[in-house]
């Protein structure tokens, strides 16, 4: 059954939210907590996904200048998914919460408005691979008016999708010498391609709480240097879906070792 718009408008993740935290504050409901690891699908900015009462939510944070937000308008995707598949989605309930269904964020929208990759989404949905453009121009002709375009592509892919990376597998330096990695929340480094080579550890004030995140590492062009985030975990325990997060977020940078 396909749900009333006006039934969707009436439902916000921001408002949810606030909501949650209240009842837990009364004993019911769960604690909301990281359904998902931090993914960084760019430099200086990653996501995760939070379970809350009643579904999930997708939330985004700007590493470099310290802002969190909802990754998209959970209310608008709702709406868009609703009115194109013809089933009912509420800003908590959208259809990519299951590992399986292979979400990947991309930046690699094509828009004349914005300087940057535009934002977009993939998964998989009733055996097939779907995509949603969220930053494409407005359309003023559509009911109701969107930026927000999802369409079935073509059959799901039998391999898993590619580009959102979320492991500790080492990052390897330009010019294939290093490879740089997380060992013990701290960034470490070695020669490529041996597991038993010594060890140089890059970082020493990386804890379980305020780790340093794989996914950030990014090399110089040269191989010189290396910078990575520590990350707090208040980021994502925090009831809170925008705010500043300056003070949890914190960029490392080391030269290599010459040897």
């Amino acid at each position: 059954m396909k749900l009333p718009y006006a039934a969707l408008l009436s439902c916000s993740v921001l408002t949810v939210l606030p909501q949650a935290a209240a009842a837990q504050e009364h004993g019911a409901g769960s604690t909301a907590d990281v359904a998902s690891p931090t993914v960084w699908a760019k430099a200086d900015h990653f996501w995760f996904r939070r379970s809350v009462p009643g579904g999930n939510v997708w939330l985004t944070v700007d590493a470099q200048h310290g802002v969190k937000e909802p990754l998209f308008d959970h209310q608008r995707l709702a709406i868009e998914l609703s009115l194109r598949t013809g089933l009912e989605y509420s800003p908590l309930t959208l259809p990519f919460a299951d590992p399986a269904l292979r979400f990947v964020v991309k930046y690699d929208g094509s828009n004349a408005y914005i300087q940057e990759g535009a934002l977009a989404i993939e998964f998989i949905h009733n055996q097939q691979l779907w995509r949603c453009d969220l930053q494409i121009k407005w359309d003023w002709n559509r009911v109701p008016p969107t930026d927000y375009e999802c369409l079935p592509r073509r059959a799901a892919p039998t391999a898993p999708a590619a580009g959102n990376a979320s492991d500790n597998a080492p990052r390897v330096s330009p010019d294939d010498r290093w490879e740089a990695f997380v060992r013990d929340h701290n960034v470490a480094l070695r020669r490529t391609g041996d597991a038993a080579a010594p060890v140089t550890m890059l970082s020493s004030d990386g804890t379980a709480d305020d780790a340093y995140q794989p996914g950030s590492i990014r090399w110089s062009a040269d191989s010189q240097t290396l910078t990575a985030y520590r990350v707090n975990a208040e980021i994502w325990r925090a009831e809170s879906v925008t705010g500043n997060v300056k003070k949890y977020v914190a960029k490392g940078e080391w030269k290599v070792p010459s040897q």
